[in-house]
């Protein structure tokens, strides 16, 4: 008998493991699905966009027109970036005679946005010249002495 019950019992557990391996099996293949899928779609994007980058003119003719827009729209944020500027007078008269912290502060903020933006582009060989005169010569170094090595 007792040997019924003990096959009876591997039987038992050699289903358990097999109904395990299905489950493990099942769960590796969707999740392979998932990530063949992601892969799939990736590779789709890229190839949308490779076929856009081979659309484009890279030629001188196209490049030309490339830099030619670039310019355009240089040209109207700077002339947005003037009209601001002039209009700054005004926004800060506003500003301070309201008195209120809130229109001072942003007036502030804005002020050093725009510092940002300019002093970089705006005399730049100036500032580099003014740094070489402002810094103080260097001071003269003691020599070092080697120890002797006696042998």
């Amino acid at each position: 008998m007792e040997t019924a019950q003990m096959k009876q019992e591997s039987k038992r557990r050699l289903a358990a493991l097999q109904a395990r391996f299905d489950a493990l099996e099942t769960e590796a293949r969707g999740r392979i699905h998932k990530a063949l899928d992601a892969s799939q779609h990736r590779l789709s994007e890229f190839d949308e966009m490779l076929a856009r980058v081979s659309r484009e003119d890279w030629s001188m003719e196209g490049m030309r027109k490339r830099l030619d827009t670039l310019r355009t729209r240089a040209e109207r944020f700077r002339a947005t970036a003037v009209k601001r500027v002039n209009e700054m007078p005004a926004n800060a008269v506003t500003a301070l005679a309201s008195g209120t912290r809130g229109p001072v502060q942003n007036l502030a903020r804005e002020l050093e946005r725009l510092a940002k933006l300019v002093e970089p582009h705006v005399g730049a060989e100036s500032t580099a010249r003014e740094a070489e005169v402002a810094l103080p010569p260097p001071e003269p170094r003691p020599a070092r002495v080697k120890p002797k090595v006696e042998a």
